[in-house]
């Protein structure tokens, strides 16, 4: 036991600047032997290294590759009221193929839009871009392929040595007895199991990426094509069209002011018609009142 309490400050530091390290077990110390069984390791005769030293049977075999799939696609639907229910379509294509709907946005207003995120199954990518596209009219489309094979083989085994540290730190903190000892072990499982906990949720992220492919789709209102204006004719035959286009498009415009200056001339038409019956019948009057009466 104070062989122990000798080590033990020792296999901490060693603990803290090594992820995965390994000790040499004796036959003095039974801690490094149990550290051992617990991970499936058998102790040599001597008390020779651990199997920890020994390298995993996962590095000497080959690696399946770990790819993220992404794409883009940007389709036009004509007219704005079948937007809702091809945003709809898309959504349900993508869950069809066993994948999910990550987000949905969508905008009203003079230039309506919506953009889904999806997520399908790689191996199903092609025919959900095939299909997406039959929504409407392709306008573009972009897609990219990340192979990730050694980050995940890099982060799997970080999260390997991390697990085999906090088994050997808990194992040193089951057997330590001064309380020195106790406390400094706790700080050090403390920053493992954060340590871990970060790389877990890493290899997690990972595995999200590489088990479903990414789409984005955007839908968008087809603009409206206005019909090309047919070339004019030239020579005599063009002259007379263009001035029969002039003499339609001149009676067009009198007619316009014609008819809006119509209601003024009516209104001034009654009141001269008013004003001449006026006119007439007060001269009448006036002489009426001069003429002396006979006596």
């Amino acid at each position: 036991m104070t062989r122990l309490r000798q080590l033990l400050p020792v296999l901490v530091a060693t603990l803290t600047l090594c992820a995965a390290c390994s000790g040499s077990a004796t036959s003095e110390s039974s801690g490094a032997d149990e550290a051992a069984a617990r991970h499936g390791a058998a102790a040599s005769a001597a008390g020779g290294a651990t199997t920890a030293d020994r390298p995993r049977t996962a590095a000497t075999t080959p690696l399946e590759r770990q790819l993220i799939r992404t794409a883009e696609l940007t389709v036009a639907v004509r007219g704005a009221s079948q937007l809702g229910a091809q945003a709809d379509a898309a959504g349900a294509i993508a869950e069809r193929t066993g994948g999910e709907i990550d987000s949905d946005d969508r905008s009203a207003g003079a230039r309506p839009a919506a953009t889904l995120q999806l997520r399908v199954p790689p191996m199903q990518l092609d025919q959900v871009l095939h299909r997406l596209a039959a929504l409407g009219v392709e306008q573009s489309r972009s897609s990219s392929t990340q192979d990730v094979t050694e980050r995940v083989a890099d982060v799997t085994s970080r999260v390997h040595s991390a697990q085999d540290s906090l088994t050997r730190l808990r194992a040193l903190y089951g057997r330590a007895t001064r309380v020195a000892d106790v406390i400094a072990i706790e700080s050090e499982i403390n920053n493992r199991e954060a340590d871990l906990e970060s790389l877990q949720a890493q290899q997690r992220a990972l595995d999200r990426q590489t088990a479903l492919a990414s789409v984005t789709v955007h839908l968008v209102v087809a603009a409206r094509h206005h019909q090309p204006t047919p070339p004019r004719a030239g020579g005599f035959v063009g002259g007379v069209q263009r001035g029969w286009h002039a003499f339609v498009t001149a009676a067009v415009a009198l007619s316009a002011a014609f008819g809006a200056l119509l209601p003024f001339l009516a209104l001034a038409f009654v009141l001269g018609l008013l004003a001449r019956l006026l006119g007439l019948r007060l001269p009448r009057v006036a002489r009426r009142r001069t003429t002396p009466s006979a006596d």
